[in-house]
């Protein structure tokens, strides 16, 4: 068993016994780790450890086992204001979610991680217009990265520029069809107007989009609906219902 410094983001904690816990862990070098921090808790002045902590530690890994062990414990971030701030909390429990719901092997992803991150540091820093659109485009990029991205240059069915007019989320394709080309039925639940599809390519990130708060959260459960169809999710996402009853 070798000891490997690893940075790691947590994706959920629980305590274990009366001082230790054990983490969730995203790294760079082993995707999904599973692994106990012993000792953490007896340190009553310390910041406790949760989910969406970033930490550096030593990784005592293990090839084949389940549970690893953590060393040298250090947190390097513990985003302050995705704490503090409720919905922005909710934003990033979303994107948590997502990777533990449709990441299920152990295997190096540093551009996943390096996604994550980017999202959470640019959430921290974010004013209240832009939240939103700052996770559909993290979506729209895990989607792209995980080969699920969706093709938003032309109507998959006529070829029309949907970047100019907006169109329909095709879920079962992965596309963008026109609302010329789209069944009328579908325009209000799959409906995306040209300006939130610039937001998912990160056109005109740093303007506004101004939106009723029921359509804020028709389109993140929209993006939500492509993920659990192309990634095989099961189950509701709670971070997206909690968010709901805010």
């Amino acid at each position: 068993m070798s000891a490997q410094k690893v940075t790691a983001l947590v994706l959920t904690h629980a305590p274990y016994r009366e001082t230790s816990c054990i983490l969730r862990l995203f790294t760079p070098a082993h995707g999904l780790v599973h692994a106990i921090a012993k000792g953490v808790r007896k340190d009553s002045k310390s910041v406790p450890i949760d989910r969406g902590f970033l930490l550096e530690a030593l990784l005592y890994y293990r090839p084949n086992r389940e549970l690893h062990t953590l060393g040298s414990l250090q947190i390097t971030d513990f985003f302050s204001d995705l704490r503090t701030n409720i919905v922005k909390s909710a934003l990033r429990d979303i994107a948590l979610e997502l990777y533990l719901k449709s990441i299920t092997q152990s295997e190096p992803h540093p551009e996943l991680f390096e996604l994550i991150v980017s999202f959470m540091k640019s959430l921290e820093s974010a004013k209240r217009e832009i939240v939103f659109p700052l996770l559909w485009h993290f979506i729209n990029r895990y989607c792209f990265l995980a080969g699920f991205g969706i093709d938003i240059e032309e109507c998959q069915s006529c070829g029309s520029d949907v970047m100019k007019d907006g169109g329909v989320l095709d879920i079962a394709a992965g596309a963008l069809i026109c609302k010329k080309c789209a069944p009328v039925r579908s325009h209000t639940q799959a409906g995306l107007d040209a300006s939130i599809i610039g937001h998912l390519e990160e056109i005109n990130i740093d303007e506004s989009v101004k939106l009723q708060k029921s359509e804020y959260l028709r389109i993140t459960e929209l993006l939500l609906s492509y993920c659990r169809h192309h990634f095989d999710i099961r189950g509701t996402f709670n971070s997206l219902e909690f968010i709901k009853s805010l």
